[in-house]
């Protein structure tokens, strides 16, 4: 028994096959992303708890921590923490020691961790536009396809001067596989999307939060 899909393939034009074609080829650059950017976020959600434990339970020195993960990528959290310990030690002269500082010194720390924090962020939301971008256009593919099968079927009307099954059924065919696979392409890219744009802005409050814990723990330890 021939597949329905395929059969509608090779019977639709080039103008469908070439729809169908760009459908397919947005279908699986989408799913690479969905899956690379889901095993990801959730490698970097592990590293991030595991990290934020060690922070929590540290004692004074808060300057000696180490990575959870030697991927920048997989642990955006160690990243913003080591960027602020670079910078007291470099105000201090001095390793693991946190120096004495003005206001105004630890507003400009803070700020420094934010923008690392921000490229961070930043470094998660690569390739989803992609996603949006596929969510947004494969149904528009769908309806230029629909559109061009609807036209093959009152071509194929005039030509046969009648509304029978062999007039309509190459341009209606072609009309509903394309809308079925603009469909296909954006149902799970919006899914995904959605998900993954809620995941990091979730991740950018909590690296916020990490922040103004690091920086209160470190005011703190410079006053004993």
């Amino acid at each position: 028994m021939n597949n329905p899909f395929i059969q509608s393939f090779l019977e639709a034009g080039l103008v469908g096959q070439g729809i169908l074609i760009i459908l397919f080829l947005e279908s699986g650059y989408s799913w690479t992303i969905i899956l690379y950017k889901f095993f990801l976020f959730r490698r970097v959600r592990g590293a991030t708890g595991e990290f934020l434990r060690g922070f929590q339970r540290g004692n004074r020195d808060i300057l000696s921590l180490s990575a959870s993960h030697l991927s920048r990528e997989i642990d955006p959290v160690y990243s913003v923490y080591q960027e602020g310990c670079q910078k007291l030690t470099a105000r201090s002269g001095k390793k693991n020691m946190i120096p004495e500082m003005s206001a105004e010194d630890w507003n400009r720390l803070e700020e420094d961790m934010q923008r690392t924090s921000d490229a961070e962020t930043r470094i998660l939301d690569k390739d989803l536009l992609f996603l949006a971008t596929a969510a947004s256009t494969g149904p528009l593919l769908g309806i230029l396809g629909t559109v061009y099968g609807v036209l093959i079927a009152f071509q194929g009307m005039g030509r046969y001067g009648s509304a029978t099954i062999d007039a309509v059924a190459p341009g209606i065919s072609e009309a509903l596989i394309t809308t079925v696979f603009g469909l296909v392409v954006a149902i799970p890219a919006l899914i995904a999307y959605n998900h993954f744009k809620h995941f990091i802005g979730d991740y950018s409050a909590q690296l916020d939060n990490f922040i103004s814990d690091f920086i209160t723990r470190a005011r703190t330890g410079e006053k004993k």
